[in-house]
């Protein structure tokens, strides 16, 4: 649309070397290129400064308009039209439209005759309300699917969670299976044995000793089995890659060893939620494509979580409810989580827990 107002004017300095040197042609160029450079800066800072560049391609475009030939330059108004409700408020960015018409209708009624423009102000004014509307709608329609995501994403975590719980109950059903019915009868055969290894004499003395080592050894190791399911450490190689996986509008690249495990069940619940809010406001925020997250182990046993993301990032960052009570859970378990804002570069963030108990 830019080029397509500035092909004539061009087309014109090209070709008629004279109109070069007339003023209003080169303070037409000037508010072009002017246009141009703001525009290209708006999409590239990704919303820094928006207000700003808004006001320079406006203050552009009706320079172009008032300097122009035919008002073909209204088109510019449009694409400021379409950027507003990106970066303004409705109310404002209706306001801004409205004051964009009227003065782009102030200045076709005092450089164009009055029975042109009418009708270009009146079409130009349209276009202007036209595309306003249609990216109002484009927005809420974005907004929406970030929401159904961050949605999509908590209700996976929920089911995550209900997995591991069922796991973890199924476990514990079984050691106390385990602990009252195999190891009821493997104690009550290792007292009768220690009876019968006083009583019998004779050949069969020996076998009774065996029997009763057997026994005793036997009761030991099922009650190993009993203790190690019930404090048994938490996969979160599994979890936390159910929880990564199918996330709607952002490819979420998740690095976790599969035999990364959790022996305390509060800090491998941290860092599950750590995950879990690293991609739900990656999803809310950063207006990302692709999010990288890396799980590791450190040289000093603790567990590593590191995540950044390609979406606009921010120069400056005022931690909300998620992002300060992720760093108040790695707090009171010894860790800490540090963002690494920068503008215009995505985000970063880094949370480490130390080792506690046989974590690996």
């Amino acid at each position: 649309m830019w080029v397509s107002a500035g092909y004539s004017p061009v087309g014109e300095l090209l070709f008629d070397p004279a109109s070069r040197a007339e003023p209003a042609m080169q303070l037409w160029l000037l508010c072009f290129l002017t246009f141009g450079g703001a525009f290209w800066c708006t999409v590239r800072g990704q919303g820094q400064g928006a207000v700003w560049l808004l006001g320079l391609q406006t203050a552009a475009a009706l320079g172009a308009l008032a300097t122009g030939h035919d008002g073909s330059e209204g088109v510019l108004l449009c694409v400021i039209a379409a950027q507003t409700p990106y970066f303004l408020p409705s109310r404002r960015a209706t306001q801004w439209v409205v004051g964009m018409a009227l003065l782009s209708a102030a200045v076709y009624f005092a450089t164009l005759p009055l029975e042109t423009a009418v009708p270009t102000a009146a079409l130009f004014t349209g276009f202007m309300g036209f595309t306003a509307m249609v990216a109002r709608i484009q927005q809420r329609e974005a907004q929406g699917r970030r929401e159904l995501a961050r949605l999509h994403t908590e209700l996976k975590a929920a089911q995550v969670l209900l997995a591991d719980r069922e796991r973890e109950q199924e476990r514990l059903r079984i050691a106390r299976e385990l602990h009252d019915s195999l190891g009821h009868h493997l104690t009550a055969l290792s007292l009768n044995l220690e009876a019968a290894s006083h009583t019998v004499t004779g050949p069969g003395e020996e076998h009774v000793r065996r029997a009763r080592t057997v026994a005793r050894t036997l009761l030991g190791e099922v009650r190993e089995v009993v203790s190690s399911m019930r404090d048994g450490p938490s996969q979160l190689g599994p979890s936390l890659q159910a929880l990564a996986q199918g996330v709607p509008g952002l490819d979420v690249h998740l690095q976790v060893p599969d035999k990364l495990s959790i022996n305390d069940p509060v800090a491998a619940q941290s860092v599950f939620r750590c995950v879990q809010e690293v991609i739900t406001n990656t999803l809310r925020h950063a207006s990302a494509k692709n999010l990288w997250i890396d799980v590791v182990s450190t040289e000093e046993g603790g567990i590593q979580v590191h995540a950044r993301d390609d979406g606009k990032g921010a120069a400056t960052l005022k931690p909300g409810a998620g992002i300060t009570g992720m760093q108040e859970r790695f707090a009171l378990l010894g860790g800490k989580v540090e963002l690494r804002p920068a503008g215009g570069q995505g985000m970063e963030l880094v949370a480490w827990l130390p080792a506690r108990g046989d974590d690996r």
